[in-house]
């Protein structure tokens, strides 16, 4: 394959690439750089051209570029990066608007939550606001849409909803697969210190060869070059393990503290097998010094099969702290549900968290919104969350692996006893919203389209199922207090539910297989995620509640529907 291209002045070229073949790059017929030949395992390359000029790109083996694209430094935050598609034909490149439309061309792909363009993506992690543009930093995977050596993967939006793709922000310290490894990138967050400055903290996993045991997890800092486009400057702050911690110590949520004048930092453990979230101190944010457990599950997580907290978020919300965490390997033995999220609610006083009542708070009970990640924004606690729970994939063949959740705000319960989560404003005002017409009483076709289902009033048995050529896609049900959730792919050895009580609300989107849940003001959340008749086309609805039907529409914005 040879194609002529003509790149502007320091333009980047950056991709990945295995297997057998060549690759370079050639002006006026002469090479200015160039790989011999591929490795066998997957390899990073980056091309910086220097002056504005036409280019010659050769390769035997275009199928070995397994992720490819280019930018130009000062205007990418404003175009994304422009995707190169390697052929035999030739280069095919797409950029903004041609990529969003080439995703929505795929009828599988959700139109209201963000994925990436391809490949593997998980944790959301660094969410910032820098100025007026938002910052969606994600785990990625660049070689393959399945788990592996883990990058921080990148995106950016003026609204909250519609993404830019960027450059990968973060690699691993080294070429994990030329080892044979896995490890990483992977959690972290981003902190701004008192002087304005922005900093990520996360875990670096080191070459590890097993999944559940063995591995080593260090905590280091990286910062954002001037142009929020590449990670520098970066340093380990944090080896060594307090003493019962072995391998899981990782997914950094770093603060000031003006009550003890110096940083705090919790990651995610297990404490001699017990999972538990650790409080670290430092007087300048590089020394870290242990302080004490800041959380340890009672006896009966580890019984149950959890390995440890993962992905910790803690942070002040109305006069109160919360904790937010998740037990990697939990099965909840009732309902067979594993990986669930939970919140506690208290006070945070001379570096102790004193919760105001002993019980778990389930924050999502459908398990597929993991590892979630909230940040302070102009006054309000904004959260993304992972949707999967390892329990499914998608179908092979597919592009990429992994969706974010719909953005999240987060607030407390009028008794102040119980974390909310609604979707933000932004999903309101820049999400279409058309009335789906009832063609019987509580029957609607539905769109290809995502939708929404609000019932108001009294939802004691009420009832709603959506079906895909006359087959379950999901149904939602309410019965003796209980809300409850089924999707085709469930067999009935597990079941998700959540008391609901009198609550007398409920919000459901619905968005390619993906189900969000909202009800009674949003202290009751359920998410699933779902790969089998995901575009439902008939809906019916038994309630004695209100009901509304809306197609949402990703690709157009609209006033505000409340």
């Amino acid at each position: 394959m040879q194609q002529n291209l003509i790149l502007p002045s320091g333009y980047r070229l950056e991709f990945w690439a295995a297997g057998d073949g060549f690759f370079r790059i050639d002006i006026d017929g002469k090479t200015v750089w160039q790989v011999r030949s591929f490795a066998i395992d997957p390899e990073f390359f980056k091309y910086h051209h220097r002056e504005a000029c036409e280019v010659t790109i050769v390769t035997n083996a275009p199928d070995a570029v397994l992720w490819a694209y280019g930018y130009q430094p000062q205007t990418v935050n404003e175009t994304g990066i422009t995707v190169f598609e390697f052929s035999e034909k030739g280069i095919l490149q797409r950029t903004g608007a041609e990529i969003e439309d080439w995703l929505r061309s795929d009828p599988d792909r959700p139109a209201l939550h963000f994925s990436p363009i391809r490949h593997w993506m998980n944790d959301p992690v660094g969410l910032c606001i820098v100025g007026e543009l938002w910052h969606l930093f994600y785990q990625f995977h660049p070689s393959g849409s399945d788990w592996g050596p883990m990058h921080w993967g990148h995106a950016t939006s003026r609204d909250l909803v519609n993404w830019l793709h960027m450059p990968v922000f973060l690699h691993p310290e080294q070429n994990l697969w030329r080892l044979g490894a896995t490890g990483g990138a992977f959690s972290g967050n981003a902190f701004r210190d008192r002087d304005g400055s922005l900093m990520f903290f996360y875990t670096e996993r080191l070459p590890a060869y097993d999944l559940f045991k063995g591995y080593r997890e260090i905590q280091k800092i990286a910062r954002p070059d001037r142009l929020m486009i590449k990670a520098e400057g970066i340093m380990t702050v944090l080896e060594q393990r307090p003493d019962g911690v072995e391998h899981d110590f990782r997914d950094p949520k770093v603060w000031w503290d003006d009550a003890a004048n110096a940083y705090r930092m919790t990651l995610g453990a297990s404490i001699e097998g017990d999972p538990a979230v650790l409080l670290f101190g430092s007087g300048d944010g590089l020394d870290w010094q242990y302080l004490r457990p800041l959380y340890r599950a009672p006896v009966n997580f580890r019984q149950e099969g959890a390995r440890a907290v993962e992905c910790p978020d803690f942070f002040r919300l109305e006069e109160k702290w919360v904790l937010v965490m998740g037990f990697v390997g939990h099965v909840e033995p009732r309902t067979r549900r594993h990986n669930l999220l939970y919140a506690l609610i208290g006070e945070f006083i001379d570096d102790c968290f004193i919760p105001d009542m002993p019980e778990l708070q389930l924050l999502d009970f459908g398990t597929d919104y993991y590892a979630m990640q909230s940040f302070e924004a102009g006054g309000r606690q904004i959260a993304f969350a992972w949707l999967f729970n390892w329990e499914y994939r998608k179908p092979k063949g597919s592009a990429y692996s992994g969706e974010m959740s719909l953005p999240r705000v987060l607030s407390l319960s009028e008794d102040r006893k119980r974390l909310r989560m609604l979707p933000t404003i932004e999903v309101d005002d820049h999400f279409a919203a058309a009335p789906v017409v009832e063609e019987q009483s509580g029957k609607f076709s539905l769109p290809m389209a995502p939708i929404e289902i609000r019932l108001s009033g009294a939802l004691e048995g009420s009832k709603v199922v959506a079906t895909q050529g006359g087959k379950l896609a999901f149904e939602v049900g309410v019965a003796g207090g209980i809300l409850s959730i089924r999707l085709a792919q469930d067999d009935g050895s597990i079941h998700y539910v959540a008391e609901l009580g009198d609550g007398k609300d409920l919000r459901l989107f619905h968005d390619c297989g993906i189900v969000e849940i909202f009800a009674d003001g949003g202290t009751v959340c359920g998410t699933r995620r779902g790969y089998a008749n995901i575009n439902p086309d008939y809906l019916e609805i038994s309630s004695s509640a209100s009901t509304r039907v809306l197609e949402r529409d990703g690709k157009r914005c609209c006033p505000a529907v409340r």
